[in-house]
């Protein structure tokens, strides 16, 4: 597993090139004879190319366990892994898989997914996609509010994006909400990609806990209460609680 050292946010492995051409001919299949059933359309801007949603119970258990071994793995070395759970025993699922066969001028903008950790991993590359453009690339951004930076150390790139480069056989897992966006690609091939969400279903029934209100809160709170016995100014004998007084009573007054 290659981790980006600096936050570690992402990841990547390689996959078998046996579990490769498996996935393959399950895809072939599927395009064949049910494309029409499982038609899928997201993110997607489907010039030439085609989207399917792919059957969880179609995956095979080599395939789902590695799924789910990364997104383990991740949170273990992520900075996710400060949540108030083990990692390594964490449940997690497979939330939606789809797979995409992008064609000439096919491409994703920029978005991000559902879930707790999101990823891909191509199974057919193009020859023209490679480091020597950006063809058919996968970029993750980071320039604004809600981007993250996912530059490993050694990485002279400009800090605006990170591209990530497909190549047959490789996984990729990331943050759900991680902005990615994935550029276009010319001339003839299909780049086949499966993209995947994971969730834990058990976080439906976490109820937080309750928090004390911050000291700072509650100081303002208590100047609201102004105590009006006995000073020279006082229209009022006793104490008179303001703090449930609306901002035209304070003006009136």
């Amino acid at each position: 597993v290659s981790f980006y050292q600096r936050y570690n946010y992402g990841a990547t492995a390689p996959m078998r090139k046996e579990l490769v051409d498996q996935m393959n001919q399950i895809l072939d299949d599927l395009y064949k004879n049910r494309y029409d059933e499982l038609y899928h359309q997201n993110a997607f801007r489907e010039v030439k190319g085609k989207q399917l949603e792919l059957p969880i119970d179609l995956l095979p258990k080599e395939m789902s366990d590695f799924i789910l071994t990364m997104g383990r793995g991740y949170l273990q070395n992520s900075g996710l892994h400060f949540m108030d759970v083990d990692p390594a025993k964490i449940n997690l699922e497979i939330e939606t898989i789809w797979a995409t066969d992008s064609e000439e001028n096919d491409y994703n903008p920029c978005h991000s997914h559902f879930g707790l950790m999101s990823g891909v991993f191509y199974l057919k590359v193009p020859p023209q996609v490679s480091e020597l453009n950006e063809e058919g690339a996968l970029m993750f951004h980071h320039a604004e509010d809600g981007y993250v930076d996912v530059n490993p150390y050694s990485s002279v790139r400009p800090k605006g994006y990170d591209m990530s480069i497909p190549e047959e056989g490789k996984f990729v897992i990331f943050p759900a909400w991680q902005k990615h966006s994935v550029n276009p690609f010319f001339g003839p091939g299909i780049r086949r990609s499966v993209a995947y969400n994971i969730v834990c279903p058990d976080a439906a029934d976490w109820k937080p806990a309750t928090i004390q209100e911050p000291y700072n809160k509650r100081k303002f709170e208590q100047t609201l209460k102004i105590d009006t016995a006995g000073g020279p100014d006082a229209k009022l004998k006793g104490d008179r609680d303001i703090s449930s007084a609306s901002i035209k009573d304070v003006s009136d007054a």
